[in-house]
């Protein structure tokens, strides 16, 4: 093995939170059943209603899913002395856990060479939203503990102490990209030997109804009609697609090189072998071909890879009309086209700055279990010359799978996973 490929970071544990399950073998029951939980979320704002559609968790409970896991003892204890953290630490927080427990990582490990990167930013918004009305009219009572549980950074905070983890830790921000963005920069920092594991942990953005509102109103989101009680089908890649739909989604994988893989003989789950990122030097929220084309384009050169050697393809595909095509196009134009393709989105809904690293998860899953999950409520695809996943595919084996995330900014990501 080479150098190179002795510092490549590998995938040696996962944990997610989604709507169609908690934990990664709920998730993955839910990818090969073609399973979805989508609901209405209803707000009444000075006599005025608003609704959206969005991927809704059921009865996540921290400390119980924890304490019914099968987590050590040890860990138990020391979720049940957490205080004060919102939901969307709480989501990160148990992700972590069972990356961590499904890593099997050494109670002997240095934790000096251990580092954290937590994608995304502005997670907490409900949080926020839920101080603000609990205290407005009672400013003096308000909790210490909202001086830093609002930050981002809570989540390194809760991560560091739970785990004893004293390398370095920082938050990458990069919009609908962060969960990709979140695995490239851990994959530097494991590359460059600055680190022997990194952890990546992608918790919850929780929106409130001002996310909610400002998404609709930029005519991303899926709409929902006031009056109306049905939930409308979330559709990407289908003729009738009209927008994103929210889902209460988080995810985290443990990243380690190669070697310090295979000197503990751990169970590796994937290799990340290429990345790839570009911005469009636009700040709106419009996509370009040119730029996803760039960024896939180096994500299968640091790869060493051609277009004919990759298997399948996770694409960001939100559904959003000029999004879905805008992806497409990119991807033919790198002679992409007849390439197996699905959206996890269409189950579980946008994450948005969880999605990238929840949709690494689900790839990696579908290449260790040899089958690739349904593309939900796609009747009609767009007219591109694709193979469009529109029902479950057992058997199918992948060595190259292409995940792709892009996010508002012109932010451009791509990651090759490789079994």
């Amino acid at each position: 093995m080479s150098t190179d490929q002795i510092h490549k970071a590998c995938v040696t544990g996962m944990g997610v939170v989604t709507p169609v399950g908690i934990g990664i073998p709920a998730f993955t029951e839910a990818l090969k059943n073609g399973k979805s939980n989508f609901a209405i979320k209803e707000y009444v704002i000075e006599d005025r209603t608003f609704k959206y559609v969005y991927g809704k968790v059921e009865d996540f409970d921290l400390k119980k899913n924890i304490s019914d896991s099968e987590f050590e003892e040890y860990w138990k204890l020391k979720v049940k002395r957490l205080r004060d953290i919102s939901l969307s630490t709480a989501y990160g927080t148990f992700c972590a856990l069972e990356a961590w427990h499904q890593a099997k990582l050494p109670s002997t490990i240095d934790k000096s060479k251990i580092a954290i990167v937590v994608a995304g930013s502005n997670t907490q918004q409900q949080h926020c939203q839920d101080i603000r009305e609990t205290y407005k009219n009672k400013m003096q009572f308000m909790k210490p503990s909202y001086g830093f549980n609002f930050l981002d950074s809570d989540m390194i905070g809760v991560a560091s102490e739970l785990f004893e983890i004293t390398g370095e830790g920082f938050t990458v921000g990069a919009a609908s990209a962060s969960g990709n963005m979140g695995i490239i920069q851990a994959c530097r920092l494991i590359e460059t030997q600055a680190y022997d594991v990194v952890m990546v942990i992608a918790p919850m953005m929780d929106l409130s109804v001002y996310e909610y509102q400002g998404f609709s109103a930029l005519g991303a989101m899926q709409p929902v009609a006031s009056e109306t009680a049905e939930i409308p089908l979330y559709k990407p890649f289908d003729i009738n697609h009209s927008g994103f739909v929210y889902g209460q989604n988080a995810g985290a994988i443990i990243l380690e090189s190669k070697q310090h893989a295979q000197q503990r003989k751990a169970k590796v789950f994937g290799t990340i072998s290429g990345y790839g990122v570009t911005l469009d030097a636009n700040r709106n929220p419009n996509p370009s071909v040119d730029g996803e084309q760039k960024a896939i384009a180096k994500a299968m050169q640091k790869a060493g890879i051609l277009a004919e050697q990759i298997d399948y393809i996770n694409a960001h595909g939100t559904g959003a009309k000029l999004g879905d095509h805008t992806e497409i196009e990119a991807l033919i134009n790198l002679e992409l086209r007849n390439k197996p393709i699905n959206s996890t989105k269409s189950l579980i809904g946008h994450g948005i700055t969880a999605a990238g690293t929840v949709e690494a998860i689900a790839s990696l899953i579908q290449m260790n279990g040899n089958f690739v999950h349904e593309n939900l409520n796609l009747e009609t695809p767009i007219d591109y010359p694709m193979d469009w996943i529109q029902s479950y595919r057992e058997a199918h084996s992948i060595q190259y799978a292409l995940s792709n995330s892009f996010g508002f900014g012109g932010i451009n990501t791509a990651i090759i996973l490789e079994a």
